[in-house]
């Protein structure tokens, strides 16, 4: 339509010729007004579709930016969550080949016994864990350097050895063992500390006061990670049967600064934390 417009845009030539009478160039002087009148409406019309099709064109461009926007931060979204299970998957499968593995370790000692090397006799199964014990239990506070860090990974292998040949007989040594790995991997490994406290779960007696030490430290890891359902399920299960060593811990790790204060300042686990304290000080649960 603007290219129409402009085509058909011209102007006429008017000469003031001698002789032409006054009533005539009156006239054509109005026939030239008329024109140049008509020609002002057909440009305000030109202006118009231009201002018009610009903005359309803007409203267009704007429109389109936002569905890109959105289709990909979609796709990022999708992916994001792929990887995710992807990764979940890969877990999966890393713990399934940890126990098969572990369950073809067992089978092998148990069914062909290497006759060179022999298992090492209860005697000194405990003489081995008591060394162990007693060096975890010096490298609890404080900073390791290299040379401690290294004898705590041997300790993790020979302990990992002797929960193999000893069996169920250094069930309990064992889980206090796990127990102190898990102590001392808790503010450097995360994940680390929580294997280690849920292999001395499964290995320390029910009803027992290791039971529900490794139930606490389980709460303090949950807490500190912020899963505070869990943390509670821990919480209770290691108040399950009342000892006044956690009492007095609970109490110091509520106060500000300690490893449950966050849990014990969130509501609703602020007031399931005070009764808990209370049925623990009264002697109830």
């Amino acid at each position: 339509m603007a290219a129409w417009e402009l085509w058909n845009y011209r102007q006429w030539a008017y000469f003031n010729e001698p002789g032409v009478h006054a009533d005539t160039r009156a006239r054509i002087l109005q026939d030239r007004m008329d024109v140049l009148t008509k020609r002002v409406g057909d440009m305000e019309l030109l202006v118009l579709i231009l201002l018009g099709t610009s903005g359309l064109y803007a409203i267009v461009f704007v429109v389109s930016s936002y569905f890109s926007a959105t289709s990909f931060a979609r796709q990022a979204d999708q992916t994001v969550s792929h990887i995710q299970d992807q990764i979940g998957l890969a877990m999966g499968g890393f713990r399934e080949l940890q126990e098969e593995t572990e369950q073809r370790l067992r089978q092998m000692t148990a069914a062909a016994p290497t006759p060179a090397v022999p298992d090492p006799r209860p005697a000194e199964w405990e003489t081995q864990i008591a060394d162990i014990a007693a060096r975890l239990a010096a490298y609890q506070n404080g900073l390791l350097s290299e040379h401690a860090r290294l004898e705590v990974v041997q300790d993790e292998n020979t302990t990992a050895y002797l929960e193999v040949v000893a069996g169920s007989g250094a069930a309990a040594a064992l889980a206090g063992l796990y127990l102190g790995f898990g102590r001392i991997y808790a503010s450097s490994d995360a994940a680390r500390s929580r294997f280690y406290l849920e292999r001395a779960l499964r290995l320390a007696a029910p009803e027992s006061p290791l039971a529900s030490e490794i139930h606490y430290q389980l709460a303090c890891r949950f807490a500190r990670s912020q899963e505070f359902p869990r943390a509670m399920r821990e919480l209770a299960a290691a108040f399950e049967h009342q000892f006044k060593t956690l009492e007095e811990r609970l109490a110091g790790d509520i106060e500000e600064g300690g490893k449950l204060y966050e849990l014990a300042s969130t509501a609703p686990y602020e007031k399931t934390v005070n009764d808990l304290l209370l049925k623990m000080s009264i002697g109830i649960g």
